[in-house]
């Protein structure tokens, strides 16, 4: 009888956990559901937490914090802490909707490169 009764607690365990029909992605949402900031602090542009790729979020001081772009990621990395702080404090301010593009770009890198 232990068999049977193991068996159906499996089951019932599995019918209460149960599985969605619809995949989420997990890193997505927990990655951009727990930053600490809504403005990046190197460019001072937007950062929207539901729509933020998992890529822009770095781990710091045990917090997430999201970036608008990828070269965004790479100047924080050169930051000191107390500069992280400050940023993160008091992100520059954007004037119009767009921040200078001179030295990147936001488009998809082409199927060549």
């Amino acid at each position: 009888m232990k068999p049977v009764a193991s068996l159906v607690l499996c089951i019932l365990v599995a019918s209460i956990s149960g599985c969605s029909e619809t995949p989420v992605d997990v890193a997505t949402s927990v990655a951009s559901a727990e930053i600490v900031n809504s403005t990046c602090p190197i460019m001072g542009n937007p950062v929207v937490a539901k729509d933020l790729e998992p890529g822009l979020v770095k781990d710091w001081n045990g917090k997430k914090v999201g970036f608008c772009c990828p070269p965004c990621l790479e100047e924080w990395d050169e930051l000191t802490d107390a500069q992280k702080t400050e940023k993160l404090a008091k992100p520059p301010e954007v004037h119009g909707t767009a921040h200078d593009h001179a030295e990147h770009d936001h488009a998809e890198p082409k199927a060549d490169e």
